[in-house]
């Protein structure tokens, strides 16, 4: 095999190695940005106990409403939202906002359990009362109504963070790094053969 045809391989073998780098790295992004859908936090905007009357700061957009409680998610107790659980939202306009019933599986928390209950389009960001009452919140540990965001919304945002990440030095860099695994390949291949036309 010739000198000059095995510089060639090398460099479609470089080549190649830039564009597999390249492949694993988007896997990986949209890997991350699917692990959102699953590390949403249920009282990133707040909780309100159960009962009572609090402020929340809301961002526009959809919310999710969550009902809580402080139950070790490993002693086999159920999550059931009481029956009679009534609250209301006011946005910072005064006007009540209109909530929409929503249900889905109880799931795991960093300190109890947490089920989807409903959902709400808030108008814009500001402070918005909430207000919450449950005759049975006596005979519960810890509950409280949450509002956090769902997995499209948090995959929508972590999306957003990593395009607000990429306007500074974290995209530049990146882009010479790209810049670097596509041209290397190429640079070392046309100085092989400039050696080879050489000799």
């Amino acid at each position: 095999m010739s000198g000059g045809l095995r510089g060639g391989m090398r460099g479609e073998a470089g080549a190649v190695r830039a564009s597999t780098v390249v492949l694993a790295a988007l896997v990986l992004f949209f890997g991350y940005l699917l692990l959102a859908a699953f590390e949403g936090d249920t009282a990133e905007f707040g909780k309100v106990p159960v009962p009572g009357t609090e402020q929340v700061e809301l961002p526009e957009g959809d919310v999710d409403i969550y009902y809580a409680e402080s139950i070790n998610p490993d002693a086999g107790v159920p999550l059931i939202v009481p029956d009679d659980l009534q609250y209301a939202v006011t946005g910072p306009n005064g006007e009540d906002v209109t909530i929409n019933s929503r249900g889905d599986d109880a799931k795991s928390t960093g300190d109890g359990l947490t089920r989807l209950i409903g959902s709400l389009n808030a108008p814009a960001d500001g402070s918005y009362t909430v207000a919450t009452e449950s005759s049975q919140a006596a005979q519960r540990t810890k509950p409280a109504v949450t509002f956090g965001q769902g997995p499209y919304a948090a995959i929508g945002k972590r999306f957003g963070d990593v395009v607000d990440a990429l306007r500074g030095p974290a995209g530049i860099a990146l882009a010479v790094v790209l810049l670097v695994l596509f041209l290397l390949p190429r640079y070392r291949a046309a100085r092989r053969r400039a050696s080879y036309r050489d000799q």
